[in-house]
């Protein structure tokens, strides 16, 4: 029994510190630990066989001793419940407070003023300002204009044109003109140029709006990404601080002991130093935190100057994704939803299209048109009959002004014979009259439009503005303007017709070429297509991978963090009751706050693992983001609350 004092003395004697380093080990340990604690408190042999020839006697004893001790149960395990592991609250952050501490010299921010912000209204001013948006809709825009200048080709070609002209002949006597012209071309068939242009820009156009969504959903994840890290890093700045204040309280109790005389200066040293280096990672935790703020405001469109800070106080994971949602349902939804396989399939569409309007030129084209001319023509000076000597128009009397007609006698014609047996056909020369130049020469029976031709003047004009195949001023002399012989009057001329048309410009072997090209270009985007579902699917898989573990991350970390968390508890107080070493405690301090990091880092790497997720399936929006996506049914439709607003 004597023994069993002893021991108990022993064991009181230690305090309740000693006794704590026997949590978790075996009773046979436990019991080699109280035996040589028992074999130190002799002073000499003699005092040790006196204790030894007891401790023999007393054998029974020892075994009842022995039979009931009862081991220590060992220390529960880490909570395993990720609903509490993935909630790391640190408290409000007041950075005023932050930037103020009295133990250091803070860096002087440049920020005009903060700006407290959540999530949701970082995601709305991220859709209403955001420059990368903005950008992909005007290019949209762009891709519409020109959709619609595509399709009015099929609308009818109006052309009109106005002409003034003046002839002068001999110096003496001058021919005025005034045209006027308007033409309507209706196409008809044109080798389906318009119609294959317009469905090429369609499917063009398409392509575009997918582009705008992706580009839409690539902002939220950057914006959503800048966002957590500001969060992140204001939570890092929380744990700085808190490991200054640590390193503050550490070095008061080594001046403490110093002072009792039981610590030494280099004890002293060493926290002076842990201080120093905690109050720089402080105020670099700082500058990174306000960094951070100046990255996310520029996704946003605001003022550098503003320092953006995060509203939420508690860091925690977001159920974005539940266990329910499989792989499987992950790869049917990014084939539905996923804007950029949309995207690259619609431009296949359009370079199909292509090649079908580069064989456009190869058909011939068809159109109907119609034309009205209106011209004005008169002669200065009216009285001059001898200047012409001849070259087709002379005398016109003012009375005769606007109609037309003259007697061939005026005209310096002789008539030589006429179907009605008038000799000298003085029934006018702009009837139907038969007369011949004075020249001589092959008989007319017509005037038209005014133009009297003759063997010895000038070629036939036509006043008129259009010919059979084509719209156009050109007449069929190939000039608009009247020469010499055109009589004064008012002429208003109507024409309507079907022009067909058939050109082979190098025997179409330029079109042939280009429809070889447009057909490597249609094979391309098709490969194209092919690869994007590839890297689509490749991106899905991964990011499902990359979010699984980073779920298992946190309750991972959570272990780390109670451990070290135990470990700068019993540095401490090793260190109060002259057991353990400053060194250990400065070691543990280390280790909490790294694993204070790491727990905060690995919830904002879960939750950016699954926004990414999101955006990979193409289910990213701000509903999805704030609220999170639900697993699809076994049909395969997702469900109403979960579909993801676009």
């Amino acid at each position: 029994m004597i023994a069993n004092l002893k021991i108990n003395k022993s064991i009181s004697a230690t305090g309740g510190a000693q006794s704590d380093l026997y949590r978790g080990f075996s009773a046979a340990t436990c019991l080699a630990s109280i035996a040589a604690a028992f074999l130190s408190t002799s002073l000499c042999p003699g005092a040790l066989a006196e204790q030894a020839a007891p401790l023999q006697g007393a054998a029974p004893d020892y075994q009842d001793l022995l039979r009931d001790f009862k081991p220590r149960q060992l220390p529960p395990e880490p909570s395993d419940n990720h609903q509490l592991n993935k909630i790391l609250d640190l408290g409000p952050l007041r950075q005023s407070t932050l930037l103020k501490l009295s133990s250091t010299r803070p860096i002087q921010l440049e920020a005009n003023y903060n700006e407290p912000l959540s999530l949701a209204e970082v995601l709305d001013a991220t859709l209403k300002h955001s420059l990368p948006i903005r950008i992909s809709q005007e290019s949209l825009n762009f891709q519409k204009m020109q959709f619609l200048a595509q399709a009015v080709d099929v609308l009818p070609n109006f052309s009109t044109s106005y002409s003034i002209g003046q002839a002068t002949i001999n110096s003496v006597t001058t021919a005025y003109n005034r045209l006027y012209s308007a033409t309507v071309r209706y196409p008809v068939f044109q080798g389906g140029q318009v119609l294959y242009a317009s469905l090429a820009q369609y499917y063009r156009q398409k392509g575009w709006v997918s582009a705008h969504t992706a580009t839409i959903n690539d902002t939220l994840l950057d914006v959503y990404q800048k966002y957590t890290n500001l969060v992140l890093n204001t939570a890092i700045l929380q744990i700085r601080a808190r490991a200054l204040a640590i390193s503050e309280s550490q070095l008061e109790l080594n001046n403490t002991i110093y002072k009792s005389g039981n610590g030494t200066q280099f004890a002293i040293m060493q926290s002076r130093t842990q201080l120093a280096a905690d109050r720089q990672a402080l105020l670099a935790q700082q500058v990174l935190v306000r960094q951070s703020a100046m990255v996310l405001a520029f996704s946003l469109d605001m003022p550098i100057a503003i320092n953006i800070v995060p509203v939420e106080d508690i860091l925690t994971e977001q159920n974005i994704f539940d266990e329910q949602a499989t792989i499987a349902d992950l790869l049917n939804q990014t084939l539905a939803m996923r804007p950029e396989l949309r995207q690259y399939e619609c431009f296949r569409l359009a370079a199909a299209r292509n090649v079908q309007l580069a064989a456009s030129s190869l058909y011939p084209q068809a159109s109907f048109f119609t034309a009205y001319t209106h011209s004005v023509a008169s002669v200065f000076p009216p009285g001059n009959t001898g200047a012409l000597n001849g070259l087709a128009s002379a005398t016109i009397n003012s009375s005769l002004f606007g109609t037309g007609l003259a007697s061939n006698a005026a005209l310096n014609q002789a008539a030589s014979f006429s179907p009605t047996g008038n000799n000298l056909g003085n029934s006018g020369a702009n009837t139907t009259a038969t007369v011949v130049a004075g020249s001589g020469g092959n008989p007319i029976a017509t005037t038209q439009s005014g133009s009297l031709v003759t063997s010895g003047a000038v070629a036939p004009s036509f006043a008129s503005g259009s010919s059979a195949f084509g719209s156009g001023g050109s007449n069929i002399n190939g000039s608009n303007t009247a020469g010499a012989g055109v009589f004064p009057g008012l002429f208003n001329n109507f024409q309507a017709g079907f022009a067909v048309s058939w050109s082979l410009p190098n025997l179409g072997g330029g079109t042939i070429t280009s429809i070889s090209a447009s057909r490597a270009l249609a094979r391309q985007a098709m490969v194209q297509a092919n690869q994007e579902l590839q890297l689509v699917t490749e991106q899905v898989r991964s990011s499902y991978l990359a979010a699984l573990a980073a779920r298992e991350q946190i309750d991972t970390v959570a272990v780390r963090l109670a451990s070290t968390r135990e470990a700068l508890r019993l540095a401490n107080l090793r260190l109060t009751t002259g057991l353990g070493t400053n060194l250990e405690l400065i070691q543990a301090q280390r280790d909490y706050i790294d694993a204070l990091i790491a727990q905060a880092q690995a919830i904002v790497a879960s939750n950016q693992a699954q926004v990414q997720l999101l955006h990979d399936t193409g289910l990213i929006s701000r509903d999805t983001i704030l609220s999170g996506y639900r697993a699809v049914k076994s049909s395969g439709k997702p469900k109403k609350k979960g579909r993801p607003k676009i």
